[in-house]
């Protein structure tokens, strides 16, 4: 997957740092910088998968966007800054502009965070 190039990239800063990729396949919203309290530039996307250092995301081929950009994830409320590593087509890869906190991560997957009980 696409998303390996930025895992590589940053494994050799980060060695000790785990970049496992998750299949995802949910909506999000991208906003680009400047933009950040306007909802009329406000795009849709489909999140493909996800990891603590970036996403693979599908989006209007059409669509021009500025390098950087905050991505929303569809139900949660905060948003990640990003950039542009790769587009082809309807796919674009990112790389968060820092590392996605463990939790949070569990939480856009709907994990239950370590330490509470069932």
């Amino acid at each position: 997957m696409p998303l390996e190039q930025v895992h590589e990239q940053l494994h050799l800063r980060h060695p000790k740092r785990s970049f496992v990729q998750y299949r995802l396949d949910k909506p999000g919203f991208i906003t680009p910088i400047g933009h950040h309290l306007s909802t009329a530039m406000r795009y849709t996307c489909l999140i493909r998968s996800i990891s603590s250092a970036g996403a693979v995301l599908s989006i209007n081929k059409t669509l021009t966007l500025p390098e950087n950009f905050y991505l929303e994830i569809d139900g949660i409320r905060d948003e990640i800054p990003c950039t542009e590593f790769k587009r082809e087509g309807e796919e674009m890869v990112v790389h968060f502009n820092m590392f996605l906190d463990t939790d949070f991560l569990n939480l856009v997957l709907g994990r239950r965070p370590a330490g509470q009980d069932a």
